[in-house]
């Protein structure tokens, strides 16, 4: 299926377009809400435990997100979660304004719109499938990373303009926009008819078996979840909790230059996920998945050596050339080997594998810069991604010849 052909599907375009302007949104909030925690509370430990509360909701409620995006209308389990997230944000710079803005509620708030992404994110990914035919999943895929990946481009550069004229809380008002504006592109997909049970129909205790069951059983789901939760729990917090402090505390610079980097994550992702498109077919989905896991790990030990703004941003774009390989190759793989009738369950599996672990690993990033420092997290981290790879490499063989 070509890309063009891609573009040509009236319900995919909406839905790219539509995650183009809410997820350039949360590039902005995420840069905000990093900044603006670091700057109030001045810890390390306490920007880690905001990250953390941003991720922890796929940890308490995807098994139930999972059934729920099973058994009813995806469309409107998205609007539902566009809606909270829109109204959530908008209170951080009303709070503001009446000088009530605390790590306690940014906690609370980070917490809420995670929420609600909990939701979005595998409703989002399991109605890919219902809108593109399967020979299109790949490039579909694709189509929806770039869309990720440009809102990390266009984001910071907004971020950039909103920090120089109207300072750092007006970015969390143009992200509650932002997901208005994606309420309104999700508002006219045409989705075909979803499975929707009556309450009374829903057994929740059984259907979480269900879906663990069929995991736990599937010899290329279990072992591409494990190490999804391993590297995770090594990558994603320093990541996220290391950036804005290398660029604050090692090289002494402001948000604009944490915007910066975060723009050069986009950067090496639009050029990974192209050359993805291009060269994907000639390679199994699963030693995509896995090399690109190798070199998520490896690609962020050079960190370590990091001395200006320059030799960051060029070690970040290289580093972010693999991160499509993990997240367009796992998407695809579930979407191609999962039953309809289990596909939410299993995203959200998948999306606590991610985030849950995303969120464990900010909360103790935080507190082990302020031990070791962050250069030194980044060593050893980066060395435990790349051996999560090499590990799946080794014995998970029948992930490793999905193709």
């Amino acid at each position: 299926m070509k890309l063009k052909k891609v573009f040509q599907n009236r319900n995919l375009t909406l839905l790219w377009a539509g995650q183009v302007i809410s997820q350039s949104g949360d590039s902005i909030y995420h840069i905000g809400l990093i900044w603006l925690v670091l700057e109030i509370s001045g810890s390390e430990t306490v920007t880690g435990l905001v990250a953390m509360s941003s991720y922890l909701p796929a940890v308490l409620l995807s098994l139930h997100v999972g059934i729920a995006v099973d058994r009813f209308n995806r469309r409107k389990i998205m609007l539902w979660a566009d809606f909270f997230r829109s109204v959530a944000v908008l209170t951080i710079p009303l709070l503001y304004f009446i000088g009530q803005v605390s790590p306690a509620w940014l906690i609370i708030i980070a917490f809420t719109i995670a929420m609600s992404a909990a939701f979005f994110n595998p409703a989002r990914d399991a109605m890919i499938p219902d809108i593109v035919p399967s020979d299109g999943l790949l490039r579909a895929n694709s189509l929806i990373q770039t869309s990720w990946q440009i809102a990390l481009l266009i984001g910071p550069a907004i971020a950039g303009g909103l920090l120089h004229y109207v300072g750092n809380i007006h970015l969390f008002t143009f992200d509650s926009l932002a997901y208005l504006i994606s309420f309104c592109c999700i508002l006219l997909i045409r989705e075909p008819s979803s499975r929707v049970l009556p309450l009374k129909d829903i057994q929740i205790n059984g259907e979480i078996k269900e879906g663990i069951h069929f995991v736990t059983q599937h010899r290329v789901l279990m072992p591409l979840l494990l190490i999804t939760i391993a590297d995770n729990l090594f990558i994603m917090g320093p990541a996220i909790v290391g950036t804005p402090v290398i660029v604050k505390r090692e090289l002494g610079l402001g948000a604009e230059s944490y915007a910066l980097i975060q723009g050069c994550y986009a950067v090496g992702m639009l050029i990974g996920t192209a050359l993805l498109v291009v060269y994907g077919k000639r390679f199994s989905k699963g030693k995509i998945l896995l090399w690109g896991m190798i070199l998520d790990g490896l690609t962020f030990i050079p960190v370590f050596w990091v001395n200006s703004i320059q030799v960051l941003a060029i070690v970040i774009i290289i580093h972010s050339l693999a991160i499509p390989m993990l997240t367009v190759s796992r998407a695809s793989i579930i979407q191609e080997i999962v039953p309809i009738h289990l596909r939410g369950r299993i995203f959200a599996l998948a999306n606590m594998s991610v985030l849950g672990m995303s969120a464990i690993s900010a909360g103790v990033s935080g507190a082990l810069i302020e031990q070791i420092g962050v250069k030194v997290l980044y060593l050893w981290i980066g060395s435990g991604g790349a051996l999560c790879g090499i590990i799946g490499w080794i014995f998970a063989k029948s992930l490793r010849n999905v193709e």
